[in-house]
């Protein structure tokens, strides 16, 4: 009986050990590789110092390339791009030292890039060698905030494997700049996407630039969001008044609510969440983001409205709308982000909004005037005492007004 009961154990310990085994993180290969570059040779430092805010980038080249080399097998590419170019291609070869003699070299294509992810993951067989190569006939730029190589093993969380952006979307939350959807909808993004599992759509008018567009990457994948955002290619420009905003837009007003009725067309959402018509703290494109969110509630439904996008998508009836901080507060629907998410391992909405918004390295220390004093934005004081993130207003229903006034998605039936 005892060795059999010795027998178990070892087979216990040794499950135990090739469990561990099997979950020991993937090595960081990056600062090992050797890298080239198809201009400016030597600024590969730039990506790989785990800043967003330096970049490498080649405009010149009619075809740019990116190798890196490493001594130890490659089982995954992580690419974070300023630039993505319309066509590339993921390359690799089993020969060391492939950054050294890229004439010698034959080149095998593992991987189509996609020109819409600003961030992409690929998983390598243990490589030596890998290309990045934009593809097109036409010369086109290609550039890099930051890339990063990996061994064998478990990647890291914070490593993205994005999906598709949702064909059909439960809620849309739809904001101005990256950061917005932290300050000001508070834990709503981590409780719909993750917690509740409901297909959440992110939209935002302008991503910036390409630093503030990886922030927000960072801090909706943080958030437990998997699913691509939207970003807009409209300019943030500080303007005091909703027509302001639209005034300084080329095409004004058709160009903006052009664009978000077909996200509306396009994504079907049933219930859209957006920012205040006082633009908060009186932000003018805020203001405008709201107002259009207005207009476009009816034009997404009416086929003689933006036709081209009528045409692709057909029509779509948004169910409901809310804006925040909108009407009476007796009649808005007020939610709890200090609940813990079982998801999220116990962290509360709020929690993760502040870590995803620490992700947003570049508006450390930014802030706001408001009344001739300065406050510095943070999501607890800006969005949890200042302009509550807790508290939302239906300024547009076609199934009714709320009675429960605690959920988005009252009186919506989202299971397919």
């Amino acid at each position: 009986m005892k060795k059999w009961m010795m027998l178990l154990l070892g087979l216990m310990l040794l499950a135990g050990g090739l469990g561990a085994a099997r979950a020991e993180e993937a090595e960081d290969l990056t600062a090992a590789c050797r890298f080239r570059l198809s201009y400016g040779g030597t600024s590969a430092g730039r990506i790989t110092d785990g800043r967003y805010t330096t970049y490498w980038e080649d405009k010149r080249s009619r075809q740019p390339f990116l190798i890196l080399d490493s001594e130890t097998p490659i089982h995954g590419l992580y690419l974070c791009f300023r630039t993505v170019p319309e066509h590339y291609a993921v390359q690799v070869t089993a020969q060391e030292n492939a950054a050294r003699t890229r004439e010698e070299i034959a080149w095998e294509t593992v991987a189509e890039g996609d020109a819409d992810l600003a961030h992409a993951f690929f998983p390598l067989e243990g490589v030596r060698g890998v290309r990045v190569l934009a593809t097109a006939e036409e010369s086109g730029a290609m550039g890099f905030n930051e890339v990063f190589a990996f061994g064998a093993g478990e990647l890291p969380d914070w490593v993205q494997r994005w999906e598709p952006t949702e064909e059909k979307a439960d809620i849309l939350f739809l904001t101005t700049h990256p950061d917005d959807e932290l300050l000001f909808f508070g834990g709503a993004i981590p409780t719909y996407a993750a917690e509740r599992g409901k297909r959440v759509l992110v939209a935002y008018l302008t991503y910036s630039n390409a630093t503030r567009r990886s922030e927000a990457l960072n801090g909706l994948w943080h958030m437990g969001v998997r699913h691509y955002p939207v970003f807009g290619t409209f300019r943030d420009v500080y303007s005091r008044t909703a027509q302001d905003a639209y005034g300084k837009i080329r095409g004004k007003e058709d160009a903006v609510h052009a664009w978000l009725t077909e996200i509306l067309r396009r994504y079907r959402p049933e219930v859209v969440v957006t920012q205040d018509l006082e633009g908060e703290y009186g932000h003018g494109q805020h203001k405008m983001v709201a107002d259009s969110a207005l207009a476009c509630f009816d034009l997404a439904a009416e086929a003689e409205a933006f036709p081209d996008s009528a045409a692709r998508y057909g029509t779509w009836q948004v169910r409901k709308l809310y804006l925040h901080l909108f009407g009476e507060e007796a009649e808005r629907t007020r939610f709890d982000w200090e609940v813990p998410l079982t998801r999220m391992g116990g962290k509360t909405g709020t929690e993760l909004a502040e870590e995803a918004f620490a992700l947003h390295v570049t508006q450390k220390g930014s802030g706001m005037k408001l009344r001739g004093r300065r406050y510095t934005f943070s999501v607890r004081h800006t969005g949890g005492e200042l302009f509550p993130n807790t508290s939302f207003g239906l300024a547009r229903t076609v199934v009714g007004p709320d009675e429960t006034h605690l959920d988005f998605l009252e009186h919506i039936d989202t299971e397919e």
